[in-house]
């Protein structure tokens, strides 16, 4: 029969124990987090990238569908005020519009890119926001001024760069990332103190929940509204061009067009979808932070400490998986 372990061995064993179960949390951390923030970021530059095409190709295929048209931006376009309309060009010959038809002004599309990728920028920041939190929540003693610097680098660069289109201090928005960004570097000034770390995160930590809850509201709104505009113009203006010239284009050229048709429309119904993919990331993300918050302030024990630890960096890891579907096919 082996005898007892002496109270200091079993005390170095439990600290081993311990610190394989810190390590544990930030290995996982380092290789699902960092490598997820990292894939969504790549992703959504290549998928920014195919949009803006389609929408420099949807100009040019309204304006190819008329002779009347020229390759001016914005497009001005003549639309029939009444189904008694007579026939009219697409672009109006000078600045009075056809008998019963109005002018519209239009560009091909209000552009993503400006919209999603300074959102999936402060998504992947939150992400070392989380594996900080997740860290000290597992091994409270923990220095995390790696994952909180990075996170206020990250949110610094999207609001220096004015990465958000028209941040103005005096409005809701705007006060939201002014905050989350004196959150993050006042985060990052005290993260070698776990203790401070965690009475900033209970003191101020809704900045987060702000921040989330603003660029999940403006990616759904946009989702709903401008995310499929440019596929369903350039749908139509293939449509209209196919129309017009099918009796002067071979079987073949027609089957060409005709597949670049189809093409657009099936972009233009799934576009809404992968911008829901970076709501539910958004949405994904606060609850993790959320969590990690309530778990800091509450009394677990060890186990439950690194239990919610791990729940929450899944959660993170999934939300950043969820962005990169936006360049896969649906």
């Amino acid at each position: 029969m082996r005898p007892p372990v002496p109270p200091p061995a079993a005390l170095a064993v439990a600290l081993l124990l311990t610190g394989c179960a810190t390590n544990a949390v930030r290995v996982q951390a380092a290789s699902d987090v960092s490598a997820r923030g990292r894939e969504a970021v790549t992703a959504t530059a290549a998928y920014l990238d195919s949009v803006e095409q389609r929408r420099r190709d949807a100009a040019a295929a309204l304006v190819a569908s008329d002779p009347s048209c020229l390759p001016a931006s914005p497009l001005r376009i003549q639309v029939p005020v009444s189904a008694t309309a007579p026939p009219a060009s697409l672009c109006p010959e000078g600045d009075t519009p056809a008998p019963g038809y109005t002018v519209l002004s239009i560009d091909v599309g209000t552009s993503p890119r400006a919209l999603l990728e300074p959102r999936v920028a402060l998504l992947a920041a939150v992400g070392d926001y989380v594996e900080a939190l997740a860290t000290i929540l597992a091994a409270p003693q923990t220095d995390v001024s790696a994952e909180l610097t990075a996170f206020a680098e990250r949110v610094g660069r999207v609001v220096a760069a004015a990465g958000v289109p028209e941040v103005d201090p005096a409005t809701p928005r705007g006060q939201g990332l002014v905050a989350l960004a004196t959150f993050a570097a006042e985060l990052a000034r005290e993260a070698r103190t776990a203790g401070q770390v965690r009475a900033l995160v209970d003191e101020r930590g809704d900045a987060v929940d702000r921040a989330l809850a603003e660029l999940r509201g403006e990616v759904e709104g946009w989702g709903r509204t401008a995310a499929r505009s440019a596929d369903d113009l350039y749908g139509n203006a293939l449509f209209r061009t196919y129309l017009r010239h099918r009796a002067d284009l071979t079987a073949e050229q027609r089957e060409q067009l005709a597949a670049r048709v189809f093409a657009a429309r099936e972009a233009a119904r799934t576009g809404p979808a992968r911008v829901a993919a970076v709501a539910d990331a958004l949405a994904l993300a606060s609850t993790a932070q959320a969590d990690l918050r309530a778990a800091l302030s509450g009394r677990l024990t060890p186990a439950q400490r690194r239990a919610a630890a791990k729940l929450n960096l899944d959660r993170i890891a999934r939300a950043l998986a969820l962005v990169t579907t936006i360049a896969r096919p649906l």
